[in-house]
C-alpha cells in the first residue's frame, strides 16, 4: 500500500466502536507482542492543555538525552503529527511499514470474531508499535477523551498520571457535571503512582484527590498560585514556579497565553515526580525550545490561530484578544462543531472589543455547525459589527487576508480542526 492509501484507510475508520473495546485492543496488542510494555509512560488527561503539557514534558526529557515518543491528537495537517519520535513526526515510509504490521494483526483478530478498532484506537496501536520499534525510553501519551475508557488507559502502569485543567466538554459522553467528567479523567490514576494535577476547581480537586487517596498515590496539586508571571510580551512569557525558584529561577516559554505557564509547571512537576532530576539548564532549555502548533500561534504577521474549542478555552482566548484590541482593531474568523456549547461560546466571542468584522464558515467535517447558524447567533448578540458567512474555511481565509489592512489583527478560533484548515488555506496563498 502507498502512504496515500494508508491515510485514506485510516481516515475512513469510524471514530467510535462498541463499548468496552479495551479487551479487543488488548488482544491486538498481544498479537503484536505487547509493544506498550517496552517503554515507560507519562500519562496525561484533561480537558484543556493536555497537548501543550505533553509537548513541554517531551521536550524536557529530550533535552536530558532521553529517547522520547509522543502520542497526541488531533492532527492539524497530517496524521503523522499524532506520532513523534525524538521530536520528529513519524515519516511516511515508517508509518506505512508499521501500518502493514498492525493491519495484519488486526485482520487475524477480526477473523477470530474480534472487532476492528476505532480510528483513535488504531492510531494508538500504531503509535506504541512505532515506539517499540524505535526503542523509545519514555512515551508521553495524551488521552483522547475522558480517561477511564480511553484506549491509552490499557497501559498497566506509568511513571506519573497527569491531569490538566478540567471543564465542561464532551458532556454527551463523559457526563453532565464537572464531578462526573473529573471522575472519568481520574480513571487514568493507577495504584501508588504519583499524580500531578491542576486543582483550581474545588469540585475537581475533591474527585481527583479522593481517587488518588484510595489508590495510595502521592499527590502534587498545581494552582494559579503555583506560577509567578514575571514578564510577558507578544512572543513569550517569563515566569517562575513558586516552590522551585531557588532551584530553577526564571523560566521562559515561547507562548503568549498565561495558561501555558501552568501547563509548563505541570510538565516540570511531572518529570520530577517521575523520578528524574533535571538540571536547571535542562528545564530552561527544554521549556524555551518547546513548540506546539495552533495554540495562539502567529502564523504570519498579524494572523493568529488558536485551537480553543470549548467555553473555558474561548474565555482565555477572548481575554487575550481584548488585551490586543486596546492597540489594534481585530477581526475574528470562527468555526465550531455542533455538539459544543456553541451558544455560550459565540456569546463570549461577541463580547470582543474593537472588533471590526466577524467571519464564520463551517469546517470540512460532518460535525460542523452550519455557517447560517453561527451567523444568526452572532447577529443576535452583536450590534453594528458586520458578520460575513462563507461556504468554507478556505473561502473565508482568502477573503479575510485579502481585506486585511495595517494595524489589524485577524484571529481564527473555535476548533482545532478549523486551525488545520486555516493553515492549509494560508499555505495556498
Amino acid at each position: 500500500m502507498t502512504y496515500e492509501e494508508v491515510v485514506d484507510y485510516l481516515l475512513d475508520i469510524p471514530k467510535f466502536t462498541k463499548e468496552k473495546s479495551s479487551d479487543n485492543t488488548a488482544k491486538i496488542l498481544e498479537k503484536l507482542n505487547n509493544p506498550q510494555d517496552s517503554f515507560k509512560v507519562i500519562h496525561v488527561a484533561g480537558t484543556n492543555g493536555k497537548g501543550s503539557t505533553c509537548a513541554f514534558a517531551e521536550r524536557i526529557l529530550r533535552t536530558m538525552g532521553i529517547r522520547t515518543g509522543l502520542f497526541t491528537s488531533p492532527h492539524l495537517l497530517k496524521v503523522n503529527e499524532r506520532i513523534s519520535i525524538c521530536g520528529e513526526n513519524i515519516d511516511d515510509a515508517n508509518l506505512v511499514s508499521i501500518f502493514l504490521k498492525v493491519q495484519a494483526a488486526i485482520s487475524e483478530i477480526v477473523k477470530q470474531g474480534g472487532i476492528h478498532p476505532s480510528f483513535f484506537e488504531y492510531m494508538f496501536i500504531l503509535a506504541v508499535t512505532a515506539f517499540a520499534k524505535n526503542e523509545v525510553e519514555v512515551a508521553i501519551l495524551e488521552v483522547g477523551m475522558g480517561g477511564r475508557l480511553d484506549a491509552t488507559n490499557i497501559v498497566k502502569s506509568a511513571l506519573v498520571s497527569v491531569i490538566t485543567s478540567i471543564s465542561m466538554d464532551h458532556m454527551e459522553i463523559l457526563g453532565d457535571t464537572i464531578e462526573k467528567i473529573a471522575g472519568e479523567k481520574a480513571g487514568i490514576i493507577k495504584p501508588e503512582i504519583p499524580v500531578v494535577y491542576y486543582g483550581e476547581n474545588n469540585e475537581v480537586s475533591a474527585v481527583i484527590e479522593g481517587v488518588a487517596s484510595k489508590l495510595k498515590c502521592d499527590i502534587c496539586k498545581i494552582t494559579k498560585k503555583s506560577v509567578n508571571i514575571i514578564r510577558k510580551n507578544h512572543k513569550s512569557i517569563d515566569f517562575s514556579i513558586s516552590n522551585m525558584y531557588d532551584k530553577y529561577g526564571m523560566l521562559t516559554i515561547p507562548f503568549v497565553m498565561e495558561y501555558q505557564a501552568i501547563n509548563a509547571t505541570l510538565a516540570v512537576n511531572a518529570i520530577i515526580r517521575s523520578g528524574y532530576n533535571p538540571t536547571s539548564e535542562q528545564i530552561l532549555k527544554g521549556l524555551a525550545s518547546t513548540t506546539w502548533s495552533g495554540r495562539m500561534e502567529e502564523v504570519t504577521d498579524g494572523i493568529y490561530i488558536d485551537g480553543a474549542h470549548n467555553y473555558e478555552g474561548i474565555e482565555e482566548f477572548v481575554s487575550f484578544v481584548n488585551s490586543v484590541a486596546t492597540n489594534h482593531t481585530v477581526k475574528i474568523l470562527f468555526s465550531v462543531v455542533k455538539e459544543k456549547e456553541f451558544l455560550e461560546m459565540i456569546h463570549l466571542i461577541a463580547s470582543i472589543q474593537n472588533c471590526k468584522e466577524f467571519y464564520v464558515a463551517p469546517i470540512s467535517n460532518a460535525r460542523a455547525l452550519a455557517a447560517s447558524d453561527m451567523e444568526a447567533c452572532l447577529n443576535s448578540y452583536v450590534k453594528n459589527v458586520p458578520v460575513k458567512k462563507f461556504a468554507s474555511i478556505e473561502d473565508a481565509v482568502v477573503y479575510a487576508t485579502g481585506h486585511k489592512v495595517d494595524n489589524e489583527v485577524l484571529f481564527c478560533t473555535g476548533s482545532l480542526y478549523m486551525v488545520g484548515e486555516v493553515k492549509k488555506a494560508l499555505s495556498k496563498l
